[in-house]
């Protein structure tokens, strides 16, 4: 087990046995529900960057359809940099751990054309995000809003595939309903670039092949 601050072993052999043989299935967010009890449970190691301690939470399922997290949205307006600088700023924030960038064109003051940058971090890294910004691109302000989110539950998988003769794993993520039914199927685009690469072949060839073969499965 592995976490964002800490790039070390976090579990013992066993206890990664029992969390195993006690989840039914694993998802990015909590889903909602009716909280009864919290248990904590201090290591015995040290670690410099986070404190070593184990949470659960035990409750009951509301059964609703999605889950909720709360995250901030910065923003900023450009419209005296050059798009290089833009692509870069968004390459920056994005290995600095955000959760999305995306760049809309805008109209500014006197018509000038311009671009929006908006970027989605969790609140612990806000400081860190808005600094790159100012950094890369040389604005003078960043816009803060903090927003709630409404998630679809969601899981990830690592299957393998049948392809061209070979069984090559990809990673599948999809969507659920409350009781666990697939809604929906997408594989990561970073496989689909992988075996692009290997094959020749286009990412939307790649995309429709293991679509078709997971659902002939």
């Amino acid at each position: 087990m592995k976490g964002d601050a800490v790039r070390q072993e976090l579990s013992t052999p066993t206890g990664v046995a029992i969390t195993v043989n006690l989840a039914s299935k694993v998802v990015d967010s909590f889903p909602q529900f009716s909280l009864d009890r919290i248990g904590y449970g201090a290591g015995s190691k040290e670690l410099r960057e986070i404190a070593n301690v184990l949470r659960l939470l035990v409750g009951k399922s509301s059964m609703a359809s999605h889950s909720h997290d709360a995250v901030v949205v910065l923003e900023t307006n450009l419209d005296d940099v050059t798009g290089e600088v833009v692509g870069h700023a968004a390459e920056r924030i994005m290995a600095a751990g955000a959760r999305d960038v995306s760049i809309t064109p805008v109209f500014m003051k006197k018509n000038r054309p311009g671009h929006l940058i908006s970027v989605i971090t969790d609140e612990g890294k806000v400081e860190e995000m808005a600094g790159i910004l100012m950094e890369e691109t040389g604005t003078l302000g960043v816009r803060e809003i903090p927003v709630r989110r409404h998630i679809a539950l969601r899981t990830t998988k690592r299957v393998l595939v049948d392809f061209k003769g070979k069984r090559l794993p990809v990673s599948v993520k999809s969507s659920l309903d409350e009781k666990g039914k697939v809604l929906g199927e997408k594989i990561e685009y970073e496989d689909r670039k992988r075996l692009a690469a290997q094959t020749g072949m286009s990412v939307r060839e790649i995309g429709r092949l293991v679509r078709t073969r997971r659902a002939t499965r």
